[in-house]
């Protein structure tokens, strides 16, 4: 068996794959692609300035909320859930790490805090004693324009989320109607409402109805060593040829009814190649959309050298939720679009819709237990073993775990992805063969998502030579690309100021917006900041009329939707 090895001779054309990480969507395969398979490639990366980081609303506007009232939960024991999950553990592959309780959290719970500009401060604290981490639910939450929304660890703890006092921010204009925070570290969160001023002096503008209790850090913390990967497993940076589809892959939380799971998925490409975060992974781990809203991937944890130490989870990037594209039990499969923004340096794994020969190498990427990535090879075995619309790979050197699963097999030659893990009774000790959902039926369902992705009617406006001319008012639902950066356009009277102003969720892009006097000169002007919202501003002092020109850009992440309103006086 070949662990390496990526030329192949292919319609008597020599193809040479993508190198990993640093190669640019420019690179040219040598061959035609066909109409039922593509390769992989990796986004370009971007060299920007750096932006300050979120801030709470207390730490900005320097209030002490140190007092802040507290919500209490009864305790739960979690060495009672970890015996639960042993004895429920089963093929599937999917692991637990939190169960969810129900809360309830009034405006009467918290404290207000008057504030000079007439605006105030709610806060509140909720505990469920002995977690290591927490996320909570926000319902019917609709914040004004102005508001702002904190919530951030208090105790700090080693579970691998972030820092204590580092915070996720909402920005009030948009109604989100439900939302899940990521997880906070140790057993207390504080929640901070910035309400503007002239708003209810009363109400809280969200219901805080539950909360996942999360028990076990699934990265082997003290005392829980025995949950960490077994110690059969290959570790994917001693595999350099394989470091281009390791980066696409990413372990991720699903909330589901009654708790919170860990499986494997990753990032598959599409025909066009215009990086839409697709991400592939089981029906069995994530099946609707409120689940898919819900989740959390968590990119690059893989050691940096081979046989190196993991790094911490905590420091890893993150992403936060999903839509559902398309889902079907007959071969396990979940496409997702990823929503919150992504880190530079991803991979976009290739696939192909043509069912492997019996026999052919495969290597499988994956996040056993929820550890670092690590990587296992095996052949396409008999059919039999396995159900129908799923392939069979046994083993040959490592096996997958709970939290494995989602996880795609590739062929050895190709790197082309060939299906994703359903279960199977393999572990360390017992490296026999794991069950695959064939992507080759999974193809039928999603062959029209993957042509490309979607855009918006102002295409083609994709450089400054080509604007889209607008007219005065919002035009919604613009989708910018990192590949495809949006241009416009507006006659502006003699004497008059235009002001263009875009509305977005930065959280899944951050969206940049400068404005032009004419193409190849600097920019007159630019808005570049991480809020919701950007808007720029420019007079004509001339005697006639003039076009301003002005571009919509991705700051990062590769997609995102936004608002655009022009104004005129």
């Amino acid at each position: 068996m070949t662990h390496g090895g990526r030329r192949l001779s292919f319609d008597g054309h020599l193809l040479k794959t993508l190198a990993a990480a640093s190669t640019l969507l420019a690179t040219v395969l040598a061959s035609p692609v066909r109409a039922d398979e593509t390769f992989g490639v990796s986004a370009p990366t971007r060299s920007k300035e750096a932006k300050p980081q979120p801030v709470s609303p207390s730490t900005r506007l320097r209030v002490d909320v140190g007092g802040s009232p507290l919500v209490v939960l009864e305790p739960m024991d979690n060495r009672t859930l970890r015996l639960q999950d042993d004895i429920n553990e089963n093929q599937r592959k999917i692991m637990r790490i939190g169960v969810a309780r129900d809360v309830t959290l009034r405006a009467e719970d918290g404290a207000w805090t008057q504030l000079a500009d007439g605006s105030r401060l709610w806060t509140a604290e909720v505990v469920s004693p002995n977690a290591v981490a927490l996320r909570l639910h926000f319902a019917d939450l609709q914040l004004p324009a102005g508001a702002e929304l904190a919530v951030y660890g208090v105790d700090g703890g080693s579970f691998s989320a972030p820092a204590a006092g580092v915070p996720e921010v909402l920005h009030g204009g948009k109604p989100l109607a439900s939302h899940w925070s990521g997880p906070t570290s140790g057993e207390r969160a504080r929640i901070e409402y910035l309400a503007p001023a002239g708003s209810d002096p009363a109400a809280l503008p969200f219901r805080v109805d539950q909360l996942q209790h999360i028990y076990r850090d699934p990265i082997a913390e003290e005392g829980l060593q025995e949950k960490a990967a077994g110690p059969c497993h290959n570790d994917v940076t001693c595999f350099p040829d394989w470091a281009g589809e390791a980066a696409s892959v990413a372990r991720y939380s699903i909330i589901f009814p009654g708790g919170i799971g860990l499986c494997t998925g990753q990032l598959i490409n599409n025909l066009s190649q215009d990086f839409t975060p697709y991400f592939l992974t089981a029906n069995h781990c994530l099946s609707d959309g409120f689940e898919a809203a819900g989740t959390e991937f968590f990119w690059f944890y893989q050691t940096a050298s081979c046989g190196g130490p993991a790094p911490s989870l905590a420091n890893v990037p993150r992403s936060q939720g999903a839509t559902l594209v398309s889902t079907s039990t007959p071969s396990d499969y979940t496409l997702l679009q990823v929503e919150g923004a992504l880190p530079d340096g991803l991979f976009w794994s290739g696939w192909t819709s043509v069912k492997p020969g019996l026999g052919v190498d495969a290597a499988s990427i994956h996040h056993p237990s929820g550890d670092f990535k690590r990587i296992s090879f095996g052949f396409n075995d008999t059919p039999a073993l396995c159900p129908s619309n799923h392939v069979t790979i046994s083993w040959t050197d490592g096996p997958t775990e709970p939290g494995s699963s989602g996880g795609g097999v590739f062929r050895d030659d190709t790197h082309q992805l060939f299906g994703q893990l359903h279960g199977g009774p393999s572990a360390c000790g017992n490296e026999t063969f794991d069950c695959y959902g064939a992507f080759s039926t999974t193809y039928t369902k999603v062959k029209k998502f993957l042509k490309a992705g979607t855009d918006d009617t102002s295409e083609q406006n994709d450089s400054c030579s080509k604007p889209r001319t607008v007219k005065l008012g919002t035009l919604g639902g613009r989708i910018v690309k990192v590949n495809d950066t949006d241009w416009y356009r507006y006659s502006v009277p003699a004497g008059k100021t235009l002001t263009v102003h875009l509305d977005f969720a930065n959280s899944d892009g951050d969206i940049d917006l400068q404005i032009f006097g004419s193409c190849g000169d600097d920019p007159i002007t630019f808005s570049r900041s991480t809020s919701d919202s950007e808007e720029v501003s420019v007079q004509n002092v001339g005697s006639r009329p003039a076009f301003a020109i002005w571009q919509v850009y991705l700051y990062s992440d590769v997609r995102n939707n936004y608002d655009q309103t022009v104004s005129v006086h």
